[in-house]
């Protein structure tokens, strides 16, 4: 169902994706649908357009969890928008493919990740093979975090000691 089709009572959908943030769905219904807009002003049609209709934008003011928001200007023979981080639609099997589209990136991202990992490791051990002093370094560092972790454990055991030697003078 295209924008021009809802009307007053109609559900809406708006999905933002931020990046570094929660996907969200806002569901809401159509309180009321503001006139049609040529999509382009007057002086910047498009030759493309000379002598034809020109396209036309939709704005609808939406209630969304009992507030009313108006939403920016989408082409009226659309069925989905996307404006900014958000993207806007009147039809229910729309937001379900782009929320499944969504998703689908995700997974995919997630399944390339051990390949990543693998490869980031791989090419640390080719790096040392061709730059002697990538190896340096990478094994310096490798030391320094060894000798970080034998450190701490030093200090949980001196501070274990201490305890030991405070309950032992206490019962003296």
């Amino acid at each position: 169902m295209d924008f021009n089709s809802l009307g007053n009572g109609s559900p809406f959908y708006i999905l933002t994706k931020r990046p570094g943030q929660k996907p969200t769905l806002q569901v809401g219904t159509v309180k009321e649908k503001v006139a049609l807009q040529p999509q382009y002003q007057l002086g910047s049609i498009p030759s493309a357009y000379a002598g034809m209709n020109q396209p036309q934008n939709v704005r609808f003011i939406v209630t969304v969890n009992g507030s009313d928001r108006t939403v920016p200007d989408l082409p009226s023979t659309g069925e989905i928008a996307q404006k900014g981080d958000e993207i806007f639609t009147g039809s229910q099997q729309a937001i379900v493919q782009a929320i499944d589209a969504m998703m689908q990136t995700s997974q995919a991202e997630l399944d390339r990740h051990d390949f990543n990992v693998m490869t980031i490791e791989a090419g640390k051990e080719m790096m040392g093979v061709v730059n002697p002093q990538y190896a340096a370094a990478q094994q310096q560092e490798k030391n320094i975090q060894d000798l970080q972790k034998r450190q701490d454990e030093q200090g949980k055991m001196l501070k274990d000691m201490y305890a030991m030697v405070q309950k032992i003078a206490a019962k003296q």
